[in-house]
């Protein structure tokens, strides 16, 4: 029997079970219990505030039960642990969260409390707990992406990330890359623990949520707090595309007895948010998202069929926006105006590790696909870092730009990169005025404009610009192109623009000079 004495000390099924470590028993409520007994390959614990994650990941890390025996007669059989992650010299965890004060700040002081028992001491060199055995634990943060790179490559046995909805799934995807193990008794695992909403609610939602969802029990009420919420319990698990097995473990703060007995304020706290919150924190809602940055969009408004749309290159003009990106995506949208002002995203180019002469080449196929031709476009409105020479080729630096060029893009122009304005810009054109007819919509073969923008969320460091970290590649190409034309008041009449075109035709005043597109320059 391993230090920690027996894996199961219950008489029945519904007893809690226990585990001691060096004298301290630590007794986990049911859903931790779920959590620290599973065997599924990446398990997503909590999806509301108060659940006791933190310190079911601090006991997970080190205590995932690696063998065991059965103890008792037939009838009554105990599986007793015989060894434990820490038994293992090889054995190495790390457990992230996204700032460094949260992991060592917030994170650290309650895993020493446990480790400390266990016999591991700090190694600030390392920035790892290190166990009698050999075995380590280590404590990171990932800020950046410069910060991932560090850990890609590690050979981890155990991936523990904290608050998985403050990082971009990209990111979680590089890292769950360094969890392998050549030991068949060190089965690599990776969890999770989070709440609703940030960066990382769409994508956490679409992978673990929206595939495992939470099965409802009774509606309990709660007298003291004047509320009710609806117990949830795990779904089974299932397995993705690559063979992985998940599953998603709700946890509410009434599943934490110890809080709800110690600290009933903190329901109070939690009862007392605006409706969205409440739902999320509380009541552990993945359906409802606080922190939304365009709140104006709406598919009802915003989407059409495509089927419907007819694009006439004779009336209005195209454009087409850029935002530039090769090992992020690569964004080119197609746009519509019409006289009047009226905008249609008709159509987008969404592609990852496109070096610049193709996603030249893909534009132009696109452009062709439609019927169109350069001089079909009025302007193509691009990323202006793309003007920055870091392409060398002949011992001569090229921007992106110049190699657009060389590619047969023309008509280019530099976007704006106001955020702040430009974002203001966008809310213009989603706003939907009393006759029901907002001033932009898309198509719906758009799929990733309308995917992504209406799941972009605030800045925690500026609410009046949109989370980089989130998928806002579409967002930046539109906000360049609407930023160009300006903002969406009504334009000239049509019947006035026909006006203003008979008068190229006509001989100008001396001095003056008619063009396209100097007559057209007021709408």
């Amino acid at each position: 029997m391993s230090r920690l004495g027996s894996l199961v000390s219950s008489e029945t099924a519904n007893d809690v079970m226990q585990r001691e470590v060096s004298g301290v028993t630590f007794k986990p409520y049911p859903k931790q219990e779920l959590f620290l007994s599973s065997e599924v390959d990446e398990v997503l614990f909590g999806g509301a505030r108060g659940g006791g994650k933190s310190a079911a990941l601090i006991i997970d890390a080190a205590l995932k039960v690696r063998k065991w025996h059965y103890e008792g007669t037939d009838l009554d059989m105990i599986p007793v642990a015989d060894k434990y992650s820490i038994d293992y010299p090889e054995y190495k965890a790390i457990i992230i969260r996204r700032t460094f004060d949260d992991i060592y700040m917030n994170f650290m002081p309650e895993a020493e409390k446990i480790y400390s028992k266990l016999g591991a001491v700090w190694r600030e060199k390392k920035k790892a707990f290190i166990f009698p055995s050999g075995a380590r634990i280590h404590l990171a943060y990932c800020d950046n992406v410069a910060d991932v790179k560090k850990y890609i490559g590690g050979n981890f046995h155990y991936l523990g990330v904290e608050e998985l909805n403050q990082f971009p799934e990209s990111w979680i995807r590089d890292l769950g890359g360094s969890i392998r193990s050549t030991n068949p008794e060190l089965k690599p695992y990776k969890r999770y623990t989070t709440n609703p909403g940030g960066v990382g609610h769409v994508w956490i939602k679409k992978r673990f949520i929206d595939r495992c969802p939470p099965v409802q029990g009774r509606t309990v009420r709660v007298e003291e707090h004047n509320l009710e919420y609806v117990e949830l319990f795990p779904n089974a698990p299932f397995e993705d595309e690559e063979g992985n097995s998940l599953q998603f473990i709700p946890s509410l703060v009434f599943d934490n007895p110890s809080l709800i007995d110690n600290d009933a304020r903190y329901v109070a706290y939690l009862n007392s948010l605006d409706e969205t919150k409440r739902e999320m924190w509380l009541r552990g809602n993945w359906d409802v998202m606080g922190g939304l940055f365009f709140e104006e969009f709406s598919k009802f408004h915003h989407v059409i069929d495509a089927r419907k749309f007819s694009l006439d290159k004779d009336s209005g003009r195209i454009y087409r926006m850029v935002d530039y990106g090769t090992s992020n995506p690569f964004a080119c949208i197609f746009m519509h105006v019409d006289p009047q002002g009226y905008v249609t995203i008709f159509d987008e180019i969404y592609e990852t590790g496109l070096v610049p002469s193709l996603q030249a080449q893909k534009m132009r196929t696109m452009t062709n696909k439609w019927g169109l031709t350069e001089d079909d476009i009025y302007a193509t409105i691009v990323d202006p870092s793309m003007k920055i020479k870091t392409h060398e080729y002949m011992n001569t630096l090229h921007s992106s730009l110049d190699i657009y060029i060389d590619n047969g893009i023309e008509h280019i122009v530099l976007g704006n990169n106001d955020r702040v304005q430009g974002w203001s810009t966008f809310r213009e054109f989603l706003r939907v005025p009393d006759e029901g007819r907002p001033y932009l919509v898309f198509t719906s073969n758009c799929i990733n404009c309308i995917e992504t923008i209406p799941n972009l969320v605030k800045s925690n460091k500026n609410p009046e610009d949109v989370n980089t970290e989130g998928d806002d590649h579409a967002a930046d190409a539109i906000r360049y192109g609407l930023m160009y034309i300006d903002k969406p008041f009504i334009r000239t009449p049509y019947k006035e623009m026909m006006e203003w075109q008979k008068r190229l035709n006509m001989k100008p005043a001396e001095g003056k000079r008619y063009t396209l597109r100097n007559v057209w320059a007021g709408w």
